[in-house]
């Protein structure tokens, strides 16, 4: 039951209910309407509207989880996005743009994106690091501005924040806005404008001009944790925890941040060879060379601009590598390691199980599940 569709939600409780021999009645999807079921061994909700949420009194004593956050006291079990690692996870992916003005864009403000917005704002400021923001609408509004208002009035804020900027937004719908707002003041995107979205829409990143990054909610995943949730209460089980925070599966990287700014620098050649040639040997010495400086130099001024030093960024942009192509190839570890410049399966294992938590094999597993399934719908 749903006034809220999410698909991807869909897809993780579809492969859930398959593997656990559910019938699962998911029709108000296609029209809205209420089914007309009068028994139900347990109802996965999203409740955000009256209409909904009257419709669930009739249904005291049903066992219900709540997919997103649990607006206006409703007392659910629930799973939802981890929105304050959602933030933190766009800037530091920003943070390796270069040396740009930082912003985030948001309209009318919800619980979701407030979460969002200052956990990005935190995660600049611990760098030292300011941040403007860019809101065109309030949470108090009825609606929001209509389109023909709504990109004017940003255009307008764009037009005053230093350029180049890397802005935030907190859904991909915003990330089109601010696309549109660029044109009308003819900014390029990504060098004066760099964009990264939130949720991964695959309909709104299919309508952008320019390819949009995105940070991926993993819904897939929080769909299939809702359901084993509900299938606990349906056998009588207590839940460990009645609230599930799902954590992002990282970003989509595409052509609306695919820059680097280091004015009045050269480190932008040093950072462009690291993307470029991360499978060969990359000494700090011949990176430092690129630069036209000093080691020390270098280390400091890298630190400065990308936000961590050149050992980490190699480290990032293997992995990277290294997580695509678990997902979409049936390479060995080794293999995979001698592609992405770790040399081998026990140093790729290493590194990838302190910034995952998880083993490149269980990794590629989920990737996998999540990737065929959504192939065969």
């Amino acid at each position: 039951m749903s006034d809220f569709h999410e698909e991807e939600w869909l897809l993780g409780i579809a492969e859930y209910a398959r593997q656990a021999n559910w019938e699962l009645i998911a029709n108000m999807r296609f029209h809205g309407d209420f089914p007309s079921e009068t028994e139900a061994d347990g109802i996965l909700i999203t409740a955000y509207g009256a209409r909904v949420r009257s419709w669930m009194r009739r249904w005291k004593g049903t066992p219900m989880v709540h997919l997103g956050i649990p607006f206006g006291g409703i007392d659910l079990p629930f799973v939802q996005s981890d929105f304050e690692k959602v933030g933190r996870t766009g800037a530091r992916h920003l943070m390796t743009l270069g040396r740009v003005q930082h912003a985030f864009y948001c309209l009318q403000p919800g619980p979701d994106s407030l979460l969002i917005r200052d956990a990005f704002e935190h995660e600049l400021a611990a760098a030292r690091l300011p941040s403007d923001r860019l809101v065109v609408g309030s949470a108090e509004m009825e609606s929001s501005p209509a389109k023909h208002i709504r990109i004017p009035l940003l255009a307008e804020q764009l037009r005053r924040i230093k350029r180049p900027v890397a802005i935030m937004t907190c859904d991909d719908r915003r990330s089109l806005d601010l696309l549109e707002a660029c044109e009308l003041l003819g900014l390029h995107v990504p060098d004066d404008v760099a964009i990264l979205g939130c949720e991964d829409r695959k309909v709104e990143v299919a309508l952008a001009k320019v390819a949009l990054s995105s940070i991926d909610f993993d819904k897939h995943h929080m769909g299939r944790r809702a359901a084993a949730m509900l299938q606990s209460l349906m056998s009588g089980k207590p839940l460990t925890r009645d609230r599930e925070m799902i954590a992002p599966a990282g970003v989509k990287d595409r052509a609306s941040t695919a820059t680097f700014s280091a004015p009045g620098s050269d480190l932008r050649r040093s950072v462009l060879h690291i993307r470029r040639h991360y499978a060969e040997p990359l000494r700090l010495s011949t990176l430092a060379r690129l630069a036209g400086m000093s080691e020390r130099v270098f280390r400091d001024e890298f630190k400065s601009c990308v936000g961590h030093g050149p050992k980490e960024e190699i480290i990032r942009v293997r992995l990277g590598a290294a997580c695509r192509l678990l997902r979409d190839t049936d390479y060995k570890l080794e293999a995979i390691a001698i592609e992405t410049g770790f040399g081998s399966a026990k140093k790729l294992c290493e590194v990838f199980a302190r910034a995952h938590e998880t083993t490149p094999g269980r990794w590629r597993e989920l990737a996998q599940e999540r990737r065929l399934f959504a192939e065969s719908i």
